[in-house]
Parts: structure tokens; sequence; C-alpha cells
């Protein structure tokens, strides 16, 4: 896995948060990626050392990065949010009125498949 992030131009997350996925993108793994690849993190904060990110982006180790998931919610530091490399938006894709809608029609078709 580490040699397909020595490879990848981006690199997007979408794994849940666990034991085994926790901090998966150490400092250690962050530093295999080229300097002109990307990071995208949309699953769950704790998956990067998110200060290890920010010292990659600020040397330009690391092109840019998005996040819209952060260890701590909401994010607090200043530095990284303000990096003209790092793109941030809210994780509230689940609030939309598509979303909620979708979640309650699954609710409604599984209590008529199970019922």
């Amino acid at each position: 896995k580490e040699e397909l992030l020595e490879r990848s131009d981006i690199v997007t997350l979408h794994v849940p948060l666990d034991q085994s996925t926790q901090n998966m993108l150490s400092i250690k793994r962050l530093a295999l990626m080229k300097k002109s690849a990307i990071l995208i993190n949309v699953a769950r904060g704790g998956l990067v050392d998110e200060i290890a990110l920010k010292n990659m982006l600020l040397n330009n180790r690391l092109a840019g990065a998005a996040f819209d998931v952060f260890l701590e919610e909401p994010p607090q530091d200043q530095e990284l949010l303000s990096l003209p490399n790092f793109l941030v938006t809210p994780h509230i894709g689940g609030s939309s009125q598509e979303a909620i809608l979708a979640m309650g029609r699954a609710a409604i078709q599984g209590l008529e498949v199970f019922s």
C-alpha cells in the first residue's frame, strides 16, 4: 500500500475511523507522497496526522489538501485553515435536504421490506 502513496497524484480517504485506521496517514506515510500530490479526506477526522500535514503543506512537500473532517471539530488550527494550498469545507453533507429525504425514504423502505 505504501508504494501506492509514492505513485499517486491524488489520494482520497473513504474509510471509517477505528483502531486499524487511526492515524493511517502518519508523518512516515505522508512523507512517501509526491510533492505534486493532493490529499483529500472526506471520511473521518483522526485518519491523518494533521500537524505533519500542515508542515508538509508549509514546506511545499505536498501540493495541496482538502478536508471536511478533523480530529477536533470544529477545527482550531487557524494556521492550517488559512494555508492557500488547503481547502476546507464543512462536514454537513448529511444535513442537506436531499440527504435527509433519502435517509427518510430508506428508512420507510426498510420498514416495508422487513415488516
